[in-house]
């Protein structure tokens, strides 16, 4: 029996929206690629490795990865401003160290809206002092800052806390206890990322670490001896790996790299950017 035109019609649509189902994205895995990078601050001293010739490059580099949210340090705002100019599928959130606004180095992070969305934001000052604008905590040498941040996850709805720190360089003490802060404003469901300027023999790492509340995702892929930290010069024997991508319980890594791009025999910074793909449990 030849089934009738409405009934042919009506099995074809079926056999449609059974196949739309079976090719739509699995929401529940929703990855998103996160990157911490030290940019170095504008210092006209540089010589070859000023910003003025590095700018395009870093923001390109930035905007042709695929990464969804990066953290910065040591950026200035003007480099913040050229930076995204030059890759406007971000957006950017922080303030200066100085003054909580345009003044001093900032620590950004800057995230593209068409797949998170920025539920809430704050800075913190990295002293026994958090919400005192422009303090210095403990033997630093410099005032150090964290932005704090909350994203919506959009083909997922999941709930990404993130924080994004620079600590300081020659206060062991202040970045013990900075580590002891980040502990406390970190998530199960979150990454902290940055440049800490330790080791992972120090005690700061061991305090950030400690109990598995945060885990560092160089461990995943056997990546604990890439250094992040090289100079300019990649013929340098400098190497340290000083910049980290930590994450939660409920957090899954999925890949961990460090790059290492390289024009006319020098790296875009002194830092190396490192990335990570995640997704929450």
């Amino acid at each position: 029996m030849t089934p009738s035109r409405p009934f042919s019609i009506a099995c074809a649509l079926f056999a449609f929206l059974m196949s739309a189902c079976t090719e739509a994205p699995d929401i529940q895995n929703a990855t998103v690629d996160v990157m911490t990078f030290n940019i170095r601050y504008d210092n006209p001293s540089d010589g070859i490795d000023a910003w003025g010739n590095r700018s395009q490059w870093v923001g390109t580099l930035i905007d042709s990865s695929d990464a969804v949210i990066v953290g910065l340090q040591e950026a200035l705002r003007h480099q913040i401003d050229q930076i995204v100019e030059i890759a406007p599928r971000f957006s950017w959130i922080g303030g200066g160290r100085d003054d909580g606004r345009d003044a001093g180095e900032f620590s950004p992070i800057l995230y593209d809206s068409l797949q998170v969305q920025l539920l809430e934001w704050q800075q913190r000052w990295l002293s026994d002092r958090p919400d005192s604008v422009g303090s210095v905590g403990w033997d630093a040498a410099l005032t150090r800052i964290a932005t704090l941040a909350t994203f919506k996850i959009i083909a997922s709805g999941d709930t990404l806390h993130v924080v994004n720190a620079h600590f300081d360089h020659r206060g062991e003490i202040a970045r013990e206890e900075s580590a002891r802060l980040l502990r406390q404003w970190s998530h199960a469901s979150g990454i902290v990322i940055g440049d800490f300027n330790f080791e992972e023999s120090s005690p700061a790492y061991q305090a950030i670490t400690f109990d598995h509340l945060l885990n560092d995702a160089a461990h995943n892929f056997g990546a604990q001896q890439i250094g992040t930290f090289r100079t300019f010069d990649p013929l340098s024997d400098t190497s340290r790996r000083i910049d980290y991508i930590f994450y939660g319980k409920e957090i899954e890594v999925l890949s961990y790299d460090v790059l290492s791009p390289i024009r006319n025999g020098r790296y875009a910074s002194d830092h190396m950017p490192v990335i990570a793909e995640i997704r929450l449990k």
